[in-house]
Parts: structure tokens; C-alpha cells; sequence
């Protein structure tokens, strides 16, 4: 056939008819004969007597594989050099198979599904590749007898340019890729200088930038990429070759002599004529000039750019699957987040709800709760207004209005308690104290009650427990807590049972009954703010559900525990506290560290207050007829005012030994007024108050003690509190004035 019409074989091997089919559409040409094997028996057959430009191999093939076919191929000398270009599938395409098929001479691998444009443009480089060998093979014969050397001189070139495909196939890198291509180039034309340079897409801006035979920082450093693209741009018309000889001009190096030999070759776009790059060689080793079939061979050399190619190709997708899993991660992790925050969202919106049920079921049971013995209050004091009642019976009423006006005055302290928890304004007077009268105090403040319902209370105690640290008015609280809950809950003739021992290192306070005990499900939350097992319309126990709450946080604060146990309904409960033991013993009696001191008990002969004078302070009319009262019978000379200018207007008159004020008043505050007192020039200036207030947080107190009374009484006040403390600060005033 006449040269330039002769068919290319290219040899398609899959064992699928379809896969086949594709490659057939994809590859036709007018000047390709493309050739099917449904194994890989059938391409060897046609290889033992056929050529081919390049083999598609598909990897995976019954009776003998890709690779091993490959193996076969290339352990013949005919069909050694054929190129091979491996099919796979991505998920096939394992680290292993890549190397070995590179091994087996393989010069790229396809990923299925293939991309035509992709499959196209690499065949083509090998179907030229196969011409220009042809064509070279056509010619060194033609030439063989007349230049010998030059036909092995393209032979050698031939082999180790298909060395260098195969190189460059493996290789992923694309700088790599230029780099090794640069110094091949330099060693297969047999030149001393090579550079190669690779343009963006835009066709100016210069990417990479690689030298072979000198230093390529030193050629950056003397502007030698910008001299290659003038010379592209210049001397390279039409997108050809260029070749020169003798004096041209063209210098390396700025400071080096004119080079005396040049080929040079565009790199194009595929399938298109604009330039994409160059491969320039300077200084023909061994010859005074490059020949025209190195001219040729520069120009062949160009087209392994497509390894270039092929490893930016590689080099993107790697990039975009990398950018491609982040943004999967990203989702993932987004939509984590999202389902987090739907799920926290949720809670808390539960929790709200909750949060917002207990709050309402709290109210009405508050509201319950001191509508209660106020209704009692107000009935049996109307009752006694109208007179219409014996002896007896208002003994009787007067006993009840007492008893439910200290149901309310002990309901208010719990709240404030809760309040004080809250806040963490909640403080303790601690000292080393003995549990046992502590314990004693708190039953016999109950037994009444457990009395008068029929329940039996004992007490077991071991005299071997040591002391503890704690505030002996709060741990009294803590205890009465207990004691009332078991009371309240036992039916009648039933038992509360208090034992005090010493476990290990702790004291052990236990209190069990066997009244109606504890649901499993609310076992949990006994001890929590506001819960309670009984709703707030049926519930058959008065309280407000914070008694066990305060009792928790008093202990925890102790350095205790808390438990509660109960084995059903019906079976009662056991409450088990866990102190530590103190280091010493006390030697002093527990003393309550409340500023609201016991009343002290006095000799019948003589009154409490007798021969004090007493300002009293106080808005509020009724308040303050009862205030006066209460210090009256105690034997003070009272003066009732009802605001801080009236007080300041009879300290000089009156010349009280005592100051009992109320905080909230018109006009000026107690606080105000306690200022002013104090700021006084006389002996006025240091007289000891008193405040008593319904603000009755531990702020409050701090801000009555920096204010500058010397106690601070919240309302309501039992009357012998309120005496036993005007007598102290009397007394303690009386002690300082001693010489």
C-alpha cells in the first residue's frame, strides 16, 4: 500500500460483545483497522502472525486474564514493544494490579466507564507513535545500507522512547512526569541543554518550567522562561519545528556565548494548533548540528506530553474525589450536627415543657398550700371576734390559728430556702458537734404531731459515734425534715424507726417507716425541687415537695450523702444520711448558728426585758401594735414610730437602749436609717439594732449587717425569738461599755 494509506491494527480485547462494540464506535477511523478478541487466546493467535499499534487489554477476562495475557505478549520478542493500555473497572483498580500491569510493560490504564475524548487522544499518540515507528522502520530500510549508524541510532532512540512511555505512563505526578521527559529528551537527542515549558490554558501564563545540563533556579533567576515563550511566539510559525545552525543568536544563559546548534518543537493542544508549550535542545554532542531526523524525533518527542496529560488528569481527579469526600464528610458531619441539635432542641424543649408543668403544678400547689391555714386563720379568728365560742373551744382556736399561722410562717422558709439554694447564697455555720441531742431535739419537736396521729417513733443509738462537722440548726432542720415526711406519711399505730450508728468512718443517720413507701418510677426523683408523687388536685399530703430537696442540698453541703429506698408502694421508705466524722471532739454544746437565736429561758422572778427602752420602727400599724406588745410584757419601755425621721427625731428624747426596725419603710429605708445612726456625733451613734423584715434572703442579711444592724430577724418572728434577741444584743452592748 502506498505510505500514509496503509490501515493501523489495533488490537480490542473484552470478553463482552458490548464493551467491544464501544470501543469499535469510539476508535473508527478510515485509517484503522480495529481488530476483536473475545479472550486472550484469540489476541495471541492474531498477534503470532499480526502487528498492532497498541492493545486495549481488559483486566478481567475468563480462562486467562488481562495480566496474564500481557505476561505472554511480552515474553514474545515480536510483540515485546507493543504498547498496552490495561481496561478496568475503578473498583478493580487496586494498587497491586497497577503495579504489576506496569511491570508487564502496560503504558497507561483506562477506568471504566470510559471517557471517549480520554480513549481517543491516548490511542491516537500510540497509533501515531506506531506510524512515525513504521515510517521510521520504512526508512532505516530504505537507508540501511547507506547509513548503518543512523538506522541503529533511531532504533536505540525508538526503545528508549517506548522505555520512556512506559515510564512516564506510571508516573502520577504531572511535574514529575515534565521533569523526567526533559532529561530523556536531553539523552535520546544526544544534546547538552533541554528545557520544557507548559503554558495555563490561556495560552500565556507559564506553569511549569523544567531545564536538563543547568540549573534551573539560575535560568529563572536570568529570565531564560521569559526568552523561550518570546521564541515561541517569534520563530515558531505555524506551529512547526524549528531547527538552526551556525551563528543564530540564541543564548542559554545571559553571561554564555551564542549556542551553536537548536531543535526545538511546539507542544500543542490535542487536536488543535495552539501551543500549549515547548521542548527546546541546544549544543548537538558529538555533531556540529542537529540533522533533520532529530528535527523529526523532537517533534515525535512532543507528543508524550499526553503522559502530561494523563498525569494532571489523574493528578484532578484525585483533587475533586479528595474535595468530593470532604464534602461528603461535610455533609455527614452537617447533618450530624443538624440531628444533634434537632435532638437537643427536642430535649430541651421537653425539658421546658416539663420544667414549665412542674412550675404551674408548683403554683397552684404554693397557692394551695396558703390558702390552707389561712382559711383556718381567718375562720376561727372571725369566730373569736364574734364571742359566741366557751372556754374550750377557743382555747381550741387559738391553738389551731397558732398551729397553721407556724404551717405558713414554715412554708415561707422553705421557699426562701429553695431561693438561698438557687442562688448559692445558702451558708453554714459549722462546728464540731455531737448528733445525738440534735437528733433528740428534732423528735421531740415532732412527737406531738406523730402523737396525736397515733404514730410510735423510737430511737436506737450507738454512744460509740463520734462527732461531726456540720451547722447544728441546719442539720436539725435536715433531721426534722425526715422525721415530718415519715409522720406525714404513716397511717396511724404505725412506726418510724431512727437509728444513729457509726459505719466506717462516717456516721450514719437512718430513718425508716412503715408507712405507704415510694413508687419505683418516682424513686428517682424524690429528692428534686417540686416534684411530688401526688398531683395537685388529688393529693391527700399537704407541703410544697421542697422539704427533701432542701434536705439533699443541706447534706451535699455537709460533705454527705443522701439515699432513699423503698420497696413498692405500701412498704415505707428508708432515708439513710452518710456524714463524715469530725477530726476532735467538741467541747462546746451545739449551738444554732441562725441569727435568729432559741428563746432563752429566764427565772420566772424576773422579766427579760425589764428596764430596757426599746425604739420601735415599724409602717405597718398592726405589726407594729403586736411588736410593741410582745417587748411590753417582757418588761421593756417601748416607742413605736413609723418612719426613719420620727426615729432619728426621739433617739435624743427617748434615749432607747435598743433600735427594732423594719427595712421596708416609707420615704427612707431601714437601711437609711441605720446610716444616719450611725453617722451620728453622740453616744446615739452606737446604739445595737435590730432589723426585722420580710426580706429574708442571705443578701438581705449581709446588707443589714454592712448597714450596720447587729442582727437580723425575719418576719414573721416567734415572740421569745424576738425577745431572746433583744436581750442579746442588749447584754452584748452592756458587756463592750465595761471598763
Amino acid at each position: 500500500m502506498e505510505e500514509g494509506k496503509q490501515k493501523v491494527n489495533i488490537l480490542l480485547v473484552d470478553d463482552n460483545p458490548s464493551n467491544l462494540l464501544a470501543l469499535e464506535t469510539i476508535l473508527q477511523a478510515p485509517d484503522r483497522n480495529l481488530v476483536r478478541a473475545s479472550s486472550g487466546e484469540d489476541a495471541l493467535r492474531f498477534l503470532l502472525d499480526d502487528d498492532a499499534a497498541v492493545i486495549l487489554l481488559d483486566v478481567h477476562m475468563p480462562s486467562i486474564s488481562g495480566l496474564e495475557t500481557a505476561a505472554l505478549i511480552r515474553g514474545r520478542e515480536r510483540t515485546r514493544g507493543v504498547p498496552i493500555i490495561f481496561l478496568t473497572a475503578y473498583d478493580s483498580a487496586g494498587d497491586s494490579h497497577i503495579s504489576q500491569g506496569y511491570s508487564l510493560g502496560a503504558v497507561d490504564y483506562i477506568i471504566k466507564p470510559i471517557d471517549p475524548e480520554a480513549l481517543k487522544s491516548k490511542v491516537a499518540v500510540f497509533v501515531e507513535l506506531y506510524r512515525k515507528t513504521e515510517q521510521i522502520k520504512r526508512q532505516a530500510d530504505l537507508l540501511r545500507e547507506q547509513n548503518i549508524e543512523l538506522e541503529n541510532a533511531n532504533l536505540q532512540r525508538l526503545a528508549r522512547l517506548i522505555d520512556l512511555g512506559q515510564r512516564l505512563a506510571a508516573e502520577r505526578d504531572p511535574e514529575r512526569v515534565l521533569e523526567s521527559f526533559c532529561g530523556a529528551a536531553r539523552e535520546i537527542m544526544g544534546a547538552r541543554f533541554a528545557t520544557v515549558g507548559i503554558l495555563e490554558d490561556d495560552g500565556v501564563t507559564l506553569r511549569h518550567f523544567f531545564t536538563s545540563g543547568f540549573d534551573r533556579a539560575t535560568a529563572v533567576k536570568a529570565h531564560v522562561p521569559q526568552a523561550c515563550q518570546l521564541i515561541l511566539k517569534q520563530r515558531f510559525a505555524g506551529a512547526r519545528s524549528l531547527r538552526l545552525s551556525g551563528t543564530n543568536g540564541l543564548r542559554i544563559l545571559p553571561e554564555q556565548t551564542p549556542v551553536k546548534s537548536f531543535v526545538g518543537a511546539p507542544i500543542l493542544q490535542q487536536g488543535y494548533t495552539e501551543f500549549r508549550g515547548w521542548l527546546y535542545l541546544a549544543e548537538k554532542i558529538g555533531a556540529p548540528a542537529f540533522s533533520e531526523a532529530d528535527e523529526r524525533f523532537t517533534v515525535t518527542l512532543t507528543q508524550a506530553v499526553v503522559f502530561y496529560e494523563n498525569a494532571r488528569l489523574y493528578a484532578d481527579l484525585q483533587r475533586h474525589a479528595t474535595a468530593l469526600e470532604q464534602e461528603i464528610a461535610d455533609r455527614k458531619r452537617a447533618e450530624s450536627e443538624r440531628a444533634e441539635m434537632l435532638a437537643r432542641a427536642q430535649a430541651a424543649r421537653a425539658e421546658a415543657e416539663e420544667a414549665n408543668r412542674l412550675k404551674d403544678e408548683f403554683l397552684a400547689t404554693v397557692s394551695h398550700e396558703l390558702r390552707t391555714p389561712l382559711t383556718a386563720i381567718l375562720g376561727w379568728l372571725s369566730m373569736l371576734r364574734a364571742d359566741r365560742l366557751d372556754k374550750e373551744t377557743s382555747t381550741h382556736a387559738l391553738e389551731t390559728v397558732e398551729r397553721n399561722a407556724r404551717a405558713q410562717a414554715q412554708l415561707i422558709e422553705d421557699l426562701v430556702d429553695v431561693s438561698r439554694i438557687a442562688g448559692g447564697k445558702l451558708k453554714l455555720e459549722v462546728r464540731t458537734i455531737d448528733l445525738v441531742p440534735v437528733i433528740a431535739a428534732a423528735i421531740d419537736i415532732v412527737r406531738p404531731a406523730a402523737d396525736a396521729k397515733g404514730v410510735h417513733i423510737q430511737f436506737a443509738n450507738d454512744a460509740r459515734v463520734g462527732a461531726v462537722s456540720g451547722d447544728p440548726a441546719r442539720l436539725q432542720q435536715v433531721i426534722w425534715n425526715l422525721l415530718s415526711n415519715a409522720v406525714k406519711f404513716t397511717s396511724r399505730d404505725g412506726h418510724v424507726y431512727v437509728s444513729f450508728q457509726q459505719s466506717n468512718s462516717s456516721a450514719e443517720l437512718v430513718v425508716r417507716d412503715t408507712g405507704i413507701g415510694i413508687h419505683p418510677g418516682f424513686l428517682p426523683n424524690v429528692f428534686e425541687r417540686f416534684r411530688q408523687a401526688e398531683g395537685p388536685v388529688t393529693r391527700t399530703h399537704r407541703g410544697l415537695g421542697l422539704g427533701l430537696a432542701i434536705v439533699r442540698h443541706l447534706i451535699e453541703l455537709h460533705g454527705g450523702t443522701v439515699t432513699a429506698e423503698s420497696q413498692g408502694e405500701g412498704l415505707g421508705a428508708t432515708f439513710t444520711i452518710r456524714m463524715p466524722l469530725a477530726a476532735i471532739r467538741s467541747d462546746d454544746g451545739a449551738t444554732s448558728g441562725s441569727d435568729q437565736p432559741a428563746a432563752e429561758k429566764t427565772p420566772p422572778t424576773r422579766q427579760p426585758l425589764e428596764g430596757l427602752r426599746v425604739l420601735v420602727v415599724e409602717d405597718e400599724p398592726d405589726a407594729r401594735e403586736l411588736l410593741s406588745l410582745t417587748l411590753e410584757c417582757s418588761g421593756a419601755e417601748v416607742e413605736a414610730v413609723t418612719s426613719a425621721q420620727e426615729a432619728l427625731d426621739n433617739l435624743q428624747v427617748f434615749k432607747p437602749d435598743v433600735l427594732l426596725s423594719d427595712i421596708g419603710l416609707p420615704t427612707e429605708s431601714g437601711y437609711d436609717l441605720i446610716r444616719k445612726v450611725r453617722s451620728l456625733s453622740s453616744e446615739a451613734s452606737k446604739i445595737p439594732a435590730v432589723a426585722l423584715t420580710a426580706f429574708a434572703t442571705e443578701k438581705d442579711r449581709e446588707l443589714a449587717i454592712s448597714a450596720g444592724f447587729q442582727m437580723h430577724l425575719a418576719k414573721p418572728v416567734d415572740p421569745e425569738v424576738l425577745v431572746a434577741a433583744i436581750e442579746r444584743v442588749a447584754n452584748s452592748n452592756h458587756e463592750s461599755q465595761k471598763p
